[in-house]
C-alpha cells in the first residue's frame, strides 16, 4: 500500500493527501456542530425555500426575493439535497468539495510556478491545509471558499495562456468567470485584474508583446458575464424592478462605498494578517527561506514568482482595505497565494530543517491545541471582565479537555517523530493543525456550542405546525430551514407585540433578547442561551 502510494504522480499523491484531510475534517465538524447563526442559518433557509418550491432561478429568504447573494452555493446545496436528502450533514459537504477542489487548484498552480521542484504541489497542498485560515473557514457554508476555486483556475488559466497562447483557456477562464460572478458577484473580476493588467511586469520575456492578450482577456469576461445573465436576467424578471436593481448594481456599489453591515476602518485587515500566517511563520525556516527566495534572481526566460505572487495579492488586498465592507473571510481567496509564497520559501530551504524550525512551529500549534483548556481555566475571569457576555463563564467552563489533552500528546509525537524532513515535516504539522481543530470542536461541542445551537429550538417549534409566527426585531431566516417552515415570519418591533397577539391569538413569538423585562408579560413556552450575550425565547398570548 505504502509504496503504491509513493508510485503515485505528484498531484496524484496531492490529491490523497487532500481528499484524506478534507473527508477527516469533514467527519469531525458534521459530528460537533451546529448550523451557526445568523449567516449559515440564513444560507440554508435561501437553499431550503428553493428546495420546497422547486424555483431555482429566484432565491427567497422567508419568502422574500433574496438579493444579498448569487444562487451557485443555493444550487450545490440543493443538488446535493436532491441525492442524498435534506439534512445539515449532507449539506456540509459542499464547503469541504470547494475546499478539496481549492487545494488541487492551487498544486496545480504550484506545478506552474516551480516545474523543477516535483515536490511543490503535495508541499503546497501539506502547507495549505496547516493554515489557520483553511481549518475554520473550510468547515463553513459561506461564498467566499467557493469564490475561491473560480479564483485559482481563473489564475492558473490566465498563466497558461499567456505561456501557451491556447485559446481553450479563454474559454476556462470564461468559464471562471461566469461561475464566480454567480458565486460572489463582480468581486471575482478584482481578484485576478492585477494579473492581467500588470502582465507586462511579471510574464517572460517570450511571452511579450503583451498587447494581443487584452482581447482575449476581454473576451473571457464577455462569456463570463453572459454566462451570468443566463440566470440574473430571468431572475430580473421574476423577482422585480427592486429585486433588478439590487443584483445588477445596489449590492456591489453598497458594499464598496459605504457597507450597510460590516463598515469597518482602512487599517482593519492589517490586524488580522498574522493570524493568516499561522502557524508557519513561527518558524525560522520560514523566515530563511523568505530571505532566499527575494534574492534569488530569475532565469532570463523565466518568471520571477515572488513579482507575479505579489502582483496578484498586495493590490488587490489593498483594494479590499479601501472598500468600506469587511469582513476576515473575504481575503481567503488571497491565501492561495501567501500558501505558494510559504511554498517557494520551503523549496528554497536545504532538505533538512533545525530542531528550532521545528520546535517553535510546533510550539505554536500546541498553543492553539489548549485554546479550550484556557478558556476553561479562565472561564470565572472571562465571565467576570466581560461586561456583556452573561454566559460566558456557564458555556467555557462545560468545555472538557481531554481531546486538547490527548491531540497535544499526538502533535508532540509529531513534534519528534519530524527530524528534520522537510516534506515529512510539513505534513505532519498539517495533520497537527487539523487535530487542532478537531479537539476545538469536540471541547465546543459540550461548551459553547449549544450556545449557538437553534436546532432544539426549531424542534420546539414544529410541534405547532398551524401557529402564525413573528420576530421581535430583525429576522434573519434563523428558523426556515432548522424549523423546515413552510410559513413566513412575520418581523415586529417590540411596541407592536401585544397588538399581534391581538390579531393572532394562537400565534408564536420569537425573542431575542438580554433584557427579562421585553417578555415578562408573555408565556414563555422555550427559552435558551444564545451565543454568550443573549437569551432566545418562544413566547405565545400574554398570561
Amino acid at each position: 500500500m505504502l509504496q503504491q502510494i509513493k508510485n503515485l504522480s505528484p498531484m496524484g499523491q496531492s490529491a490523497l493527501f487532500a481528499g484524506i484531510a478534507c473527508i477527516a475534517l469533514y467527519l469531525v465538524s458534521a459530528f460537533c456542530r451546529p448550523i451557526f447563526p445568523v449567516d449559515e442559518t440564513r444560507y440554508l433557509t435561501v437553499a431550503w425555500e428553493m428546495h420546497q418550491s422547486g424555483n431555482w432561478i429566484l432565491p427567497t429568504l422567508n419568502y422574500e426575493p433574496y438579493h444579498h447573494k448569487p444562487p451557485v452555493l443555493f444550487w450545490a446545496i440543493n443538488l446535493l439535497w436532491s441525492i442524498f436528502g435534506v439534512s445539515q450533514q449532507v449539506a456540509m459537504i459542499v464547503p469541504y468539495l470547494c475546499a478539496f477542489a481549492l487545494l488541487l487548484g492551487t498544486a496545480r498552480l504550484a506545478t506552474r510556478l516551480f516545474p523543477k521542484s516535483p515536490e511543490s504541489p503535495l508541499l503546497a497542498v501539506g502547507l495549505f491545509t496547516g493554515s489557520l485560515p483553511f481549518v475554520i473557514y473550510s468547515n463553513l457554508i459561506m461564498f467566499d471558499l467557493l469564490l475561491s476555486v473560480w479564483v485559482i483556475f481563473a489564475i492558473t488559466a490566465i498563466w497558461d495562456y499567456i505561456h501557451t497562447r491556447d485559446p481553450k483557456q479563454i474559454l476556462v477562464l470564461g468559464l471562471c468567470i461566469g461561475l464566480g460572478l454567480l458565486s460572489k458577484g463582480p468581486v471575482v473580476l478584482l481578484h485576478f485584474s492585477t494579473i492581467v493588467l500588470l502582465a507586462h511586469f511579471w510574464a517572460p520575456p517570450s511571452a511579450r508583446p503583451l498587447k494581443p492578450i487584452i482581447w482575449p482577456i476581454t473576451k473571457a469576461i464577455l462569456i463570463g458575464i453572459a454566462i451570468a445573465l443566463c440566470w440574473a436576467i430571468p431572475a430580473a424578471i421574476e423577482g422585480g424592478k427592486e429585486f433588478a436593481d439590487k443584483i445588477f448594481w445596489g449590492q456591489t456599489a453598497g458594499r464598496m462605498v459605504n457597507a450597510f453591515d460590516h463598515n469597518r476602518p482602512v487599517y482593519w485587515y492589517l490586524m488580522f494578517l498574522p493570524l493568516f500566517v499561522l502557524p508557519w511563520i513561527s518558524s525560522p525556516a520560514v523566515w530563511r527561506g523568505m530571505k532566499s527566495v527575494l534574492q534569488q534572481k530569475s532565469a532570463p526566460d523565466t518568471v520571477n514568482v515572488p513579482k507575479f505572487l505579489a502582483i496578484w495579492a498586495i493590490p488587490v488586498f489593498a483594494a479590499f482595505c479601501l472598500i468600506s465592507g469587511k469582513q476576515v473571510h473575504y481575503l481567503i481567496p488571497l491565501l492561495p497565494s501567501v500558501i505558494l509564497f510559504l511554498t517557494a520559501a520551503f523549496l528554497a530551504l536545504d532538505d533538512k530543517l533545525k530542531k528550532l524550525d521545528t520546535a517553535l512551529i510546533i510550539g505554536t500549534t500546541v498553543i492553539l491545541t489548549l485554546i479550550p483548556v484556557i478558556l476553561k481555566l479562565a472561564a470565572g475571569q472571562i465571565g467576570a471582565s466581560v461586561e456583556k457576555a452573561m454566559h460566558a463563564e456557564i458555556a467555557f467552563a462545560a468545555m472538557p479537555i481531554w481531546p486538547s489533552l490527548i491531540v497535544t500528546g499526538i502533535v508532540l509525537a509529531l513534534g519528534f517523530g519530524i527530524k528534520g524532513q522537510k516534506i515529512k515535516g510539513v505534513l505532519a504539522i498539517a495533520v497537527a493543525m487539523m487535530g487542532m481543530i478537531s479537539a476545538f470542536q469536540m471541547s465546543a461541542k459540550e461548551g459553547f456550542y449549544p450556545h449557538y445551537d437553534l436546532a432544539p429550538m426549531a424542534a420546539e417549534l414544529a410541534k405547532y405546525p398551524d401557529s402564525p409566527l413573528a420576530f421581535v426585531r430583525n429576522y434573519h431566516g434563523e428558523f426556515g430551514f432548522l424549523g423546515r417552515l413552510d410559513r413566513p415570519v412575520q418581523q415586529i418591533l417590540p411596541k407592536e407585540m401585544k397588538d399581534w397577539f391581538a390579531e393572532h391569538p394562537n400565534g408564536l413569538m420569537f425573542i431575542r433578547t438580554r433584557n427579562p423585562d421585553e417578555y415578562k408579560d408573555y408565556n414563555v413556552i422555550y427559552k435558551q442561551p444564545y451565543r454568550l450575550t443573549n437569551d432566545y425565547v418562544i413566547v405565545d398570548r400574554p398570561n
